[in-house]
């Protein structure tokens, strides 16, 4: 592991620990070994830091989503990979965060809602992600459409927004509600979802 990625992950981890707010650049120093001033180094303040931890997680969530999802060769098989891979997922994202999280004071979601209430550009950034997932999830149901897979009479964009937001609600949902059990809805949402769109 390389000088950066050692200070991205020790990044994450304090500002699991401490929040976006209270997590200092002193403390990720004591943490990784190397000074203040090494680590300016390669960021040059805190924000970008954070900006990198955000990219490094993006990255490796592709990387993972590229894997999982190379074998769909309809819209079912996709949908149902989507709704199907929401535990694994889940799952994915907190192995790469890190195994600490579930301990932590502060989760994830927490801290990126703190920066993306305070950082125009990490807004931006999610803005863009989530924009382009769903473009991706659209084409791919414009696509069926014109296979004639799914009905005709269908909003592909405002599908693809509803599919976005089932999932990451699912997972919000599943934090803070223990009855909702990440094994079997998937494939449940996964059902009602091709009943309405199918032909």
């Amino acid at each position: 592991m390389d000088t950066k990625q050692r200070i991205i992950k020790a990044a994450l981890q304090l500002f699991l620990q401490k929040g976006y707010e209270k997590a200092s650049l002193n403390e990720i120093a004591r943490e990784t070994g190397i000074t203040k001033g090494g680590i300016y180094h390669y960021f040059v303040s805190k924000e970008q830091l954070f900006q990198e931890v955000l990219s490094w997680i993006t990255r490796q969530m592709g990387e993972w989503s590229r894997s999982y999802f190379q074998s769909c060769d309809s819209i079912k098989d996709l949908l149902r990979s989507l709704f199907g891979s929401i535990k694994t997922m889940n799952d994915t994202f907190t192995s790469i965060v890190g195994d600490k999280e579930s301990q932590s004071p502060y989760s994830f979601l927490e801290i990126l809602i703190y920066a993306i209430r305070n950082d125009n550009d990490i807004r931006k950034k999610m803005e863009s992600i989530y924009f382009h997932t769903r473009k991706n999830i659209k084409n791919q149901l414009l696509q069926a459409q014109k296979k004639g897979e799914i009905r005709s009479d269908i909003d592909c964009e405002i599908l693809s927004f509803e599919i976005n937001a089932l999932i990451e609600g699912t997972i919000l949902l599943s934090m803070l509600d223990e009855s909702v059990d990440l094994e079997t809805i998937g494939e449940r949402l996964y059902q009602n979802i091709w009943k309405m769109i199918s032909k």
